[in-house]
């Protein structure tokens, strides 16, 4: 594997330059970003440290419908090619839902799939007549899935259209991510072995079906987000924040088994998997999805890190996959 990366968010005042630092100290050397503005923050301080980003223009999934046109920006994609940071890629569009983002209702159609195929063709026309060789990609979710598993038959244009193919892929259910037990869903995966064991095989399934895909393709993959969370619990502080309780040791313990099951299918599928990009760097009080539409207060507790940007566990060690 290429590259292991994550998200790092910066909606408090935690350093974020230390916490770029900390992680490439810790093994992780790419930073994920979802927009041209965040991307022109991070670049410096990727630079100083030795990292790469693997950037991201916003797509509207509403309008992109509407009209493809629309969400054609080259003025972003001109100003990732003056910055002085390595592209790992550049992800056009992130999870893009039709019908909303409620649980029920959100869905991947083929007027997404047809329209964003659009929208990477002219940019990969507009790269190639810079000569920039950097990579184009999606990141979509689980909805991209059939009930055995496979992609559905629309998104083929898209597929066909991305350099690499990104995938927002998480060992979880919606009762975990969604709903009244989430944070009781993440305490079974933790402490349960017969839970956690059942969770990883089918999430080990998954992402041997892609990368088979992919490998048949020869086309590279990127797990474009995934992870859990740390919480067997959650509290509530005097400003409403809602505050995870983790048992660490056995998040590390899962992360290991987790990541001892990526790179031994990326092995059998010849690194097929060029990198993987953690959701997220350190646990975020205040994601917008705790109190949106989606109902997912679990989101607070994603981070490799605490809040404040301590590590859980020994990351690089378990992240390499030298650790049972």
């Amino acid at each position: 594997m290429k590259k292991i990366g994550a998200w790092i968010h910066s909606r408090d005042d935690v350093s974020l330059e230390e916490q770029i630092q900390k992680a490439a100290d810790s093994g992780i050397t790419s930073i994920r970003s979802y927009s041209v503005d965040y991307s022109r923050t991070l670049a410096p301080m990727l630079n100083a440290c030795g990292s790469s980003l693997y950037a991201g223009i916003h797509v509207d999934a509403d309008e992109l419908v509407a009209n493809w046109r629309s969400q054609v920006k080259l003025d972003q994609l001109e100003a990732y090619s003056q910055m002085d940071v390595p592209l790992d890629a550049i992800c056009v569009g992130n999870e893009l839902r039709q019908f909303g983002d409620h649980p029920d209702k959100k869905k991947f159609t083929a007027r997404i799939s047809f329209a964003l195929a659009n929208v990477l063709h002219t940019y990969r026309e507009w790269l190639d007549k810079k000569n920039m060789k950097v990579p184009l990609t999606y990141a979509m979710e689980g909805i991209v899935f059939d009930d055995d598993g496979v992609f559905f038959e629309h998104l083929w244009p898209l597929v066909d259209a991305c350099d690499i193919v990104s995938i927002n892929l998480y060992p979880m259910g919606k009762a975990a991510w969604h709903g009244p037990v989430q944070f009781e869903e993440s305490k079974q995966l933790l402490t349960n072995a017969r839970v956690r064991n059942n969770r990883f095989l089918r999430y080990e399934t998954q992402l041997r079906q892609v990368l088979d895909t992919m490998n048949n393709l020869n086309k590279p993959l990127i797990l474009s987000e995934t992870g859990f969370p740390s919480a067997i619990a959650c509290e509530k502080d005097p400003n409403g924040l809602i505050i995870p309780v983790s048992d660490n040791e056995k998040y590390g313990q899962a992360m290991a088994q987790f990541m001892q099951i990526i790179h031994k299918a990326n092995a059998d599928y010849e690194g097929t998997l060029e990198a993987i990009y953690f959701y997220e760097w350190r646990d975020n009080l205040y994601h917008a999805k705790i109190n949106n539409i989606e109902d997912s207060p679990i989101h607070t507790a994603f981070g490799l890190c605490d809040q404040t940007g301590t590590p859980k566990f020994d990351i690089k060690k378990v992240l390499s996959g030298s650790e049972n």
